[in-house]
């Protein structure tokens, strides 16, 4: 199992880093967090296929490598959706900490220079 899910890690990281940067009605994290119980869920069973079709899904839901939409009521995702994220890298295999850690020090230059 470990082989290929590894081959979907760096996709992993990616749109779960999406999923944790995007502004979403309520109705988005509920589906964000639908996608996620499924991906742990086929985890659990050692579904390599479930996984892929739960992950895109989630993909489906965020924007991936493009700047966050910006919907009237939208919020940032919740703590709980956070730590899921983070154990569903942990169970791939890693911590995802290097390129999350590079975004987050991005991300915190551009709040910086929006804030000036």
């Amino acid at each position: 199992m470990r082989a290929e899910l590894s081959r979907l890690r760096e996709d992993a990281e990616d749109i779960l880093e999406a999923a944790a940067r995007s502004r979403l009605v309520q109705e988005g994290w509920e589906q964000v967090e639908e996608s996620l119980t499924a991906m742990s869920d086929s985890l659990d069973r050692g579904d390599h296929d479930g996984f892929r079709r739960a992950l895109f899904r989630l993909e489906d839901l965020v924007p991936v490598a493009r700047a966050p939409r910006r919907l009237t009521g939208a919020t940032g995702p919740s703590e709980r959706i956070l730590e899921r994220k983070a154990l569903i890298l942990d169970r791939l295999g890693g911590n995802g900490h290097g390129r999350e850690g590079e975004r987050a020090r991005g991300e915190e230059r551009d709040e910086q220079r929006d804030g000036q």
